[in-house]
């Protein structure tokens, strides 16, 4: 990984790096991925309400919880059917996805020409049900920088990456 986080500065991008094995689709981006990153985007764009909001002094809170997480565990459910239904461009290239940094993708296979850009798609192992869309960079044969990111997409991936580094620090104790 050191490898990676010295190509990561020689560019520019300070950040912190975590290990991880994802698998990830690409193409060199091209107009026709721009309708596809905006669907995919708008997926799943109603939030489940905040019941917490509504936790009081009586009983009532307890249901409201429990309808909370049903409402969660359906909404899981909704998102899983359609992730099934959707039909998505295809893509050209597939690759697995080796580092991750806030903005930051790299892989130890060369699949990638500098300063060309791909539209891409991965799932989070948390979020099996979700494949989020990005538009990144080539800034190495190895490494990319994300340019397009939704920003509910870029809230779960940087919570997956902080939750990686804590992992890391909890094994190295």
């Amino acid at each position: 990984m050191g490898h990676f986080k010295q190509l990561c500065n020689q560019h520019g991008h300070f950040t912190r790096l975590v290990a991880c094995s994802l698998v990830v689709e690409y193409a060199p981006y091209q107009e026709v991925h721009a309708s596809e990153y905006e669907n995919l985007g708008s997926l799943g764009a109603i939030q489940a309400p905040n019941w917490e909001v509504f936790y009081g002094k009586d009983r009532e809170d307890v249901i409201l919880r429990a309808l909370s997480e049903i409402y969660a565990k359906l909404n899981h459910l909704e998102q899983m059917m359609n992730e099934q239904q959707i039909n998505y461009l295809p893509l050209e290239s597939q690759s697995t996805l080796e580092v991750l940094g806030h903005g930051i993708l790299g892989t130890n296979q060369a699949n990638f020409e500098p300063s060309q850009t791909y539209y891409m798609r991965f799932k989070l192992p948390h979020m099996p049900y979700k494949r989020i869309p990005i538009i990144a960079r080539a800034f190495d044969s190895h490494l990319l920088h994300i340019t397009r990111m939704h920003p509910r997409d870029v809230k779960d991936f940087d919570g997956f990456i902080a939750k990686r580094e804590l992992e890391s620090l909890k094994k190295a104790d």
